[in-house]
């Protein structure tokens, strides 16, 4: 199935790495135009400006200011907004502790980070996203539907993006905009870097299906096919792609 982008002018948060550079390089590849925000652009996001479809803009969008200088940003540069892609987001800088181990100043930087982000960027674009109608794909987690002991804030924060995804959808389809979420299961990012032993026999250890982890790539597949015009009839829907580690039916 051949998914065209062309002639669509996209926002990307969290662009520098991972999920959100392979998401941006799969848009440009697609024909979009994309605006690539990262607190710090990385060589590999600088590298794919030179494609002429990426724009970095160096900008902490967890902020009102940040976000405010993307939507700025977008608008003097083209005028309009097409897609937005989510997809700041940070797990406990602690990893492993317990409930009780988690402060309040903890929690804040949770909701900040992967919940606040995504409110505030939203928020700022939507009047570009209302001109001619468009659609946001919100990046959670498969922990907001299966919660993980390690890391119970932000599983927790990520079912309030996935829930607020599902208003929004609500709210702005008969405007024009749809919502989605993609849900990752373990992803080979940086954030695995230096894990002691094989990523396949910890994928098993998980209890992942297919017996691996995701590639970035995969993921940006998906996330263009919800963004295209292929997916014009699918809004408020939350898509797991986590090798069969969910086992519910949700």
């Amino acid at each position: 199935m051949q998914i065209s982008l062309e002639g669509k002018v996209s926002l990307v948060t969290g662009a520098s790495r991972g999920i959100g550079l392979a998401v941006v390089k799969a848009f440009s590849e697609a024909g979009a135009t994309v605006v690539a925000s990262a607190r710090k652009i990385s060589e590999e996001l600088a590298e794919l400006a030179n494609t002429g479809h990426v724009f970095p803009v160096a900008a902490n969008a967890v902020t009102a200011e940040g976000a405010k200088h993307l939507a700025n940003e977008v608008k003097s540069r083209f005028g309009k907004l097409d897609i937005l892609v989510n997809n700041i987001g940070a797990a406990e800088l602690r990893r492993g502790v317990g409930f009780l181990e988690i402060t309040d100043e903890d929690w804040r930087e949770m909701v900040e980070i992967n919940l606040m982000s995504v409110v505030r960027v939203t928020r700022t674009v939507l009047p570009l996203l209302l001109i001619q109608g468009g659609t946001i794909v919100n990046i959670s987690t498969m922990n907001a539907m299966m919660p993980a002991p390690p890391i119970p804030a932000y599983s927790a924060v990520k079912a309030a993006v996935t829930n607020l995804s599902k208003s929004l959808a609500e709210e702005f389809g008969p405007k024009g905009i749809r919502v989605n979420v993609v849900a990752p299961g373990p992803t080979r990012t940086a954030m695995w870097e230096g894990v002691p032993g094989d990523l396949n026999e910890l994928a098993a250890s998980f209890g992942i299906t297919l017996g691996r982890f995701a590639e970035p790539e995969e993921v940006a597949h998906l996330v263009v096919f919800l963004a295209s015009d292929r997916a014009a009839m699918i809004t408020g829907a939350n898509y797991v792609i986590d090798g069969g580690l969910v086992k519910t039916i949700h």
